[in-house]
């Protein structure tokens, strides 16, 4: 099956965000990048913007969303095609370097986290997917280091090797530094509804409930993690676990249920089978393999790609080995079956490697050349 322009709708493609001169960057807007019989993949413009750095799509509307970094907005397209994209309206303002969005499930609101500002605010969504309110600001993000004595983190277990958790360190660290910023970074919706979001400037782990209208977020929960280690992204196991990498500390932190259903840390590990060195920054995380049983995690700095086996109930991590991404400073990358695609955002280009039979990407295949890239999205194929 062929659109107009004669793309095969059956073959893999992805969603290219990238970041725009007015981020530094030398992109033009988002493109489209479309896997090739060899595994690699082919670069094509699709559409001009401000800075679209991270990228989500409607979960039953023909509709992607644009966090466009640089303008602090979210643009709302449209498919066209099979892998076209058209803006729709105008740009809706959400806050400072707007820098991850996600859509919950049931497809009524758009969740915005603003690293800037620390904001992290809701967009309504009619079955259109199109916005169907004024954005929502949930409430003030405080850090819970501003009291250390009030929160989980003294009855959290198992934070591993972190330098940064001895508390009595965090106290001496605390009284010397300047007020903290928060830096919202990344959510998602939880199995029961709730959306939980991490705040790297905070150190925190927040967990929300949406308003008796379903427009905004009401916090429930807060879990401080160890002081200094800033947590970024997050995604959810099916055992029933959720997975924090921290930036900072490059580690990755198991969340479980709990008393009443509340969050807590139940083990910690570091995300990377060999040491670290200075600079190296934890990106992104994405669980992947048929059982679910590895984590891979993107390392700037030394700019490698970590494979972790996940066991046991869920929450054992035991690293298996590290693999260099090809290019500079991996911000984003992307498992689809036995392959694996990482945006090399200083090099300009997107690497691919193919995965061995212990789940490692082992097999480098080459490199498309892609100006300051920095989230793939998968493109719906065709039925």
């Amino acid at each position: 099956m062929s659109d107009v322009n004669g793309e095969d709708a059956s073959v893999p493609s992805y969603w290219l965000g990238a970041y725009t001169p007015d981020s530094q960057g030398n992109a033009r807007g988002v493109s489209v990048l479309r896997q090739q019989p060899d595994g690699t993949l082919r670069h094509a413009p699709t559409v001009s913007l401000d800075s679209p750095s991270f990228l989500a799509r409607h979960p039953s509307a023909d509709v992607v969303y644009a966090a466009l970094e640089g303008i602090g907005a979210v643009q709302v397209l449209e498919r066209r095609g099979v892998d076209g994209l058209v803006p729709i309206g105008d740009p809706t303002e959400v806050g400072e370097a707007v820098c991850h969005l996600h859509v919950t499930p049931d497809g009524g609101m758009l969740v915005a986290s603003c690293y800037g500002d620390g904001r992290l605010v809701t967009i309504p969504l009619a079955p259109t997917g199109r916005p169907s309110g004024r954005p929502v600001e949930a409430a003030a993000s405080i850090d819970p280091y501003a009291d250390p004595f009030a929160g989980s983190a003294l009855e959290a277990s198992g934070f591993g090797e972190s330098a940064l958790t001895d508390f009595s360190l965090a106290q001496q660290v605390l009284e010397a530094m300047p007020v903290r910023q928060s830096r919202a970074h990344a959510s998602l919706t939880l199995p029961d509804g709730r959306i939980v979001s991490t705040d790297l400037g905070h150190d925190a782990v927040r967990v929300w409930r949406r308003t008796a209208n379903g427009a905004g977020l009401t916090l429930d929960d807060t879990i401080m993690l160890p002081f200094g280690v800033g947590p970024r992204h997050l995604t959810w196991h099916v055992s029933g676990h959720l997975f924090v990498v921290t930036e900072y500390s490059n580690e990755i932190f198991v969340l479980a249920p709990r008393d009443r259903g509340r969050l807590r840390v139940v083990r910690a590990k570091l995300a990377t089978a060999d040491s670290l060195e200075d600079g190296d920054n934890a990106s992104e995380l994405q669980i992947a393999g048929p059982d679910a049983d590895r984590l891979y995690v993107a390392i700037r700095g030394t700019n490698r790609l970590s494979t972790l086996r996940i066991g046991g109930d869920g929450a054992d991590l035991s690293p298996l080995a590290d693999v260099e991404t090809r290019g500079k400073h991996p911000r984003h990358f992307r498992v689809a079956g036995d392959l694996v695609h990482v945006a090399n955002q200083h090099s300009d280009e997107v690497a691919s490697f193919r995965l061995d039979a212990r789940g490692i990407p082992s097999q480098f295949l080459g490199a498309t050349q892609a100006p300051s890239p920095s989230y793939l999205l998968p493109v719906p194929t065709a039925g």
